[in-house]
């Protein structure tokens, strides 16, 4: 695996410390918020109120409104009940592991719990006696439903999955889940990280369209450091949920992001920019695929911005071509590497003209 180095941010080209200049089509800054003047200035004016960071427990004496602000104008965003904001995507998750089994026992009467990890689930949400699973993921949904609808009441289940298949793109069909029974004892915990600010009306992610699985219990969590480009991560749920996470001792001893990006967060959110630069997103995904009309070379999503093939090859004709797009072992280092090329909003046409004219001179290849 070629590795290469950099001394800028990439946007729409990189330059590496050999002064070489790609055009740049990786990452996860899907909406390239590292690259927008706005959110600079939101970030600027944040930094001048609140400083650097904040050196305390969000649950001090002393406590700063952004937070509580930030939380609830992103909760009204993805239509969930509530949101907690913490310092990552991946302490989002463990937080939540963390705190299951209490959670579980607060609401019901629970002699066992099972949990059901799908198929390439993030680490994230790795938790007690986590082992990889091998089928597909509808067949392994199928099969928990089934297990669950023929159990006990005394047994509680948590269901964790990603919203979105990760590297592998992959779209999963939650309806599966709306024959559940409904039930306290039922717990789905779904990671959108590569999901929100993609999916969902103007990028508002995966909560409307979880909700209408009713009867059990809810939680998505989500990075805000993918495509929204705030380095933190949030958990949505309802309100006793969430209260609950926040009374958590692993809430409370860890540090929140820092004060001026949730400045930032509120910003972006008042000033509707994240709903602009979605269409910008799903412009450029659109124009793309209408380019590259030859071939099956991707497994891809409608209306989604990453494009993955397990050709190694095509990782090697892109450079030759001056395109970097990113091919590694994820997440474990045995597992098989992944070509996988992201478009952004940052992209122009001449960008993506560019990328499928050389795809297609690949399929021509052959």
């Amino acid at each position: 695996m070629s590795i290469y180095k950099t001394n800028t941010l990439p946007g729409r080209t990189v330059i590496t410390a050999a002064e070489e200049k790609f055009l740049w089509f990786s990452g996860t800054d899907y909406l390239g918020m590292g690259h927008n003047e706005a959110f600079r200035t939101f970030l600027k004016d944040g930094l001048e109120n609140y400083g650097n960071h904040f050196g305390s427990s969000r649950n001090n004496t002393l406590q700063l409104n952004v937070y509580d602000e930030a939380e609830g104008l992103f909760a009204a965003f993805t239509g969930s009940p509530s949101a907690l904001i913490v310092s990552s995507g991946m302490w989002a998750g463990q937080l939540v592991m963390k705190e299951i089994e209490n959670l579980v026992h607060s609401r019901s009467e629970t002699e066992r719990i099972k949990y059901h990890y799908a198929p390439r689930v993030h680490p994230a949400l790795w938790g007690n006696y986590f082992k990889p699973e091998t089928a597909s993921w509808k067949n392994w949904a199928y099969d928990v439903v089934q297990e669950i609808n023929n159990s006990t009441t005394r047994t509680a289940h948590v269901i964790c999955t990603d919203a979105t298949g990760s590297p592998m793109v992959e779209e999963f069909d939650f309806s599966i889940f709306n024959v559940l029974p409904p039930s306290q004892n039922t717990w789905l915990i779904v990671d959108e990280s590569h999901a929100l600010g993609i999916t969902g009306d103007d990028g508002r992610g995966f909560w409307k369209s979880l909700d209408r699985i009713s009867g059990i219990n809810k939680i998505i969590l989500s990075s805000l450091n993918k495509a929204l480009g705030i380095p933190g991560g949030v958990i949505l749920s309802n309100k006793l949920t969430i209260n609950q996470l926040r009374r958590s001792p692993w809430f409370a001893g860890a540090s929140p992001p820092a004060p001026a990006y949730m400045h930032a967060l509120k910003m972006m959110l008042n000033t509707l920019l994240y709903a602009k630069l979605h269409s910008d997103l799903i412009q450029n995904i659109r124009y793309f695929e209408q380019k590259l009309s030859a071939g099956k070379l991707f497994e891809s999503i409608h209306n989604y911005p990453v494009f993955c093939s397990k050709n190694l090859a095509l990782f090697d004709h892109l450079l030759e071509n001056k395109i970097m797009a990113s091919c590694f072992s994820y997440p474990m280092p045995t597992d098989a590497p992944v070509t996988r090329i992201v478009i952004s909003a940052l992209h122009q046409k001449e960008d993506l003209d560019k990328l499928a004219e050389v795809c297609k001179l690949f399929i021509s290849l052959g």
